[in-house]
């Protein structure tokens, strides 16, 4: 299947550093790590198919979204670029470290492992689903429907940036919900190589978030043996809102 043409944001110079959002993102979740960045690096921030305004499709595979990337690294005749992907735009990031070993440089995956997971997005594609954006007129009754089932404020407020308004200004999903909701098991599949792949990787993870065990480093060796890792104390699952500075700082490091 072709790759789509994504929707992209590129600022900064130096060498380039494409940083990959998670389910449910845009690359605008990524601005102020990449207004941080973009004194020493070129920032390409990215929208991923199915999300932000970015391309709909019915197909959804991390295969496709890796292709998607390779596609924009040969359009922009990138050399090894760096990569940084969070959640499922790490594993985006895995699989094209899969199929382009050669081709990616330095890659920094947040908080998310090589393992399968358990469905954990239901309730939010549920009340995302049942939302009738046709009687909503204002953002906050959005969030007043959404508040009866996803009772986290911060993820009821993450959910909410994917509310635009069409051309007559009625209320839409940026995102491409149906194909994500069909396609769930996709996402939470187990990325890994056929055979051990050298590349650098750093894999960070929230201190007070559970995507990655001290078990999954193990398995996750095996299959990148030039894996390090980093815990950020003092974040959850969303380490670049938690810990912007701390991560901008590790970013920086790892790869100039």
């Amino acid at each position: 299947m072709n790759p789509v043409s994504l929707n992209i944001k590129i600022q900064g110079n130096g060498p380039p550093i494409l940083i990959l959002h998670g389910l449910f993102g845009s690359l605008d979740n990524w601005q102020t790590i990449a207004n941080a960045l973009s004194n020493e690096f070129t920032i390409f921030l990215i929208d991923l198919r199915n999300h932000g305004k970015s391309p709909h499709t019915e197909a959804f595979s991390y295969t496709l979204m890796a292709n998607d990337i390779m596609y924009m690294i040969q359009k922009y005749q990138l050399v090894k670029p760096f990569m940084i992907g969070h959640s499922m735009g790490g594993k985006v990031v895995l699989e094209l470290i899969n199929l382009y070993p050669n081709d990616i440089g330095k890659s920094i995956i947040i908080d998310i492992a090589t393992k399968s997971y358990p469905r954990g997005h239901d309730e939010i594609f549920k009340s995302m689903l049942g939302l009738d954006l046709k009687k909503i007129n204002k953002r906050s009754e959005a969030e007043f429907e959404l508040s009866k089932t996803i009772l986290d404020q911060t993820v009821r407020q993450f959910i909410l940036k994917n509310l635009d308004r069409d051309q007559n200004q009625q209320f839409v999903w940026k995102l491409n919900l149906k194909s994500l909701f069909e396609n769930y098991n996709e996402i939470i599949l187990e990325i890994k190589p056929s055979k051990p792949i050298i590349n650098e990787i750093l894999f960070i993870r929230g201190g007070r978030s559970n995507y990655i065990l001290d078990k999954d480093q193990l398995e996750i060796k095996k299959y990148y043996p030039n894996s390090s890792f980093i815990t950020i104390a003092d974040a959850g699952h969303w380490v670049h809102a938690d810990q912007p500075i701390r991560l901008v700082e590790i970013i920086k490091s790892y790869c100039i």
